[in-house]
């Protein structure tokens, strides 16, 4: 799965729709990623990070 992938489907999880502009959801990748990209950053060795499906 790609981070785009696993970020629509967290969206879809989270806000239980699909059907929010594309521009807005573009946004909203950009800050997830970068997100992301600064929690690797910071703890300063070479991580990867997966989601976990969740129980339920």
């Amino acid at each position: 799965m790609t981070e785009r992938e696993e970020y629509d489907a967290w969206f879809v999880r989270e806000f239980g729709r699909a059907d929010v502009p594309d521009a807005v959801r573009a946004v909203g990748f950009f800050f997830w990623a970068a997100g992301r990209a600064s929690l690797i950053a910071a703890s300063g060795v070479p991580v990867e990070i997966h989601a976990l499906q969740e129980r339920g």
